[in-house]
């Protein structure tokens, strides 16, 4: 018997946060190491970003220094790893945010408004 459900072909998003494309520079912390990342695409659920380590573990701690402008701060958020994968030399890594309340969220959250007023 069928699923009640219908059935498009097209995968549903799993996502509940609109992320935005973005070139910003990030610094992983990550078991006790500095890595210099960039951030691709960004929401207030997580981030997906390029680094130069692999050997990034699912499910582990990080913390994201992003560096949102020349005149706003640089904002820590904590996450964990969702996952890493290596594409053309480079490892692809997602975040999820697990600190959804703290101050740096506020400011990303803020920059990410302003963002897509400026960008739509």
């Amino acid at each position: 018997m069928m699923n009640e459900g219908k059935r498009t072909g097209v995968v549903a998003e799993r996502r509940t946060h609109e992320r935005l494309p973005v070139a910003l520079p990030v610094t992983l912390r990550y078991e006790g190491r500095l890595i210099p990342a960039t951030a691709l695409n960004v929401s207030c659920g997580g981030m997906l970003l390029d680094a130069s380590l692999v050997g990034f573990v699912h499910g582990s701690p990080v913390e994201v220094i992003v560096d949102l402008s020349a005149v706003e701060r640089d904002v820590s958020l904590r996450g964990t790893i969702a996952r890493a994968e290596i594409l053309d030399h480079v490892t692809r890594v997602g975040i999820r945010f697990t600190n959804l309340f703290a101050v740096g969220h506020d400011a990303l959250t803020r920059y990410l408004g302003r963002k897509k007023r400026r960008d739509h």
